[in-house]
């Protein structure tokens, strides 16, 4: 079975260009897979729309413009961390997987893919992921074992942004490993997002 996890990045919306692109180029990439299933990431982020996950929106969009049978929802993480926490929950030992996400997060995701998708030490961990860098050839496709991760150059990011998610990067790997850290984490995301505990 080889199953696609994508990793989304709010309630999608047809106007925000660079979330469509990412989409659709979901489509083409699951055209050209021949993926089983495909595991939509992304839980209840936006209170001003409570009943509508970040996995649903996108899946409404992608069964619009693909004839792709079978989307999975995760819809209960609010963090890249839960995204693929839960996400692994909903696959099988062994089977092949490939995640996609932001190309600006995909050193965490990598990280955190090999840790929960492969369930590797931290010490191997580094080292694939050492070792992948040091290619010097980041847009590549990473791949490890059962595992590939695919990033998505999404346009128009600004400064800021890819400065906040070099810091987001560090916090959520370091989470990993504290349970306290990791309750800081998703309690800064709840008050990001505006939610309630």
């Amino acid at each position: 079975m080889l199953t696609g996890v994508i990793l989304l990045y709010g309630i999608f919306d047809k106007r925000n260009e660079g979330y469509k692109g990412y989409l659709d180029f979901i489509v083409k990439e699951v055209h050209s897979s021949n993926f089983d299933r495909i595991i939509l990431c992304g839980g209840y982020t936006d209170p001003a729309r409570p009943t509508i996950s970040e996995a649903l929106a996108a899946k409404q969009y992608l069964e619009e413009i693909s004839k792709f049978p079978n989307f999975v929802l995760e819809d209960k993480s609010i963090n890249t961390n839960q995204n693929l926490e839960f996400a692994a929950q909903k696959l099988q030992s062994g089977e092949k997987t490939v995640v996609y996400c932001d190309l600006i997060r995909k050193a965490k995701v990598i990280w955190l893919a090999l840790h929960y998708l492969i369930k590797l030490d931290p010490k191997t961990i580094y080292e694939q992921l050492l070792t992948f860098a040091s290619q010097r050839d980041l847009y590549k496709e990473f791949s490890y074992q059962t595992l590939a991760v695919r990033g998505y150059d999404f346009k128009g990011r600004t400064k800021e942004e890819m400065i906040g998610q070099s810091y987001a990067s560090i916090l959520n790997v370091v989470s990993l490993y504290d349970k306290e850290m990791e309750e800081m984490d998703i309690a800064q995301r709840k008050k990001d997002f505006g939610l309630k505990d």
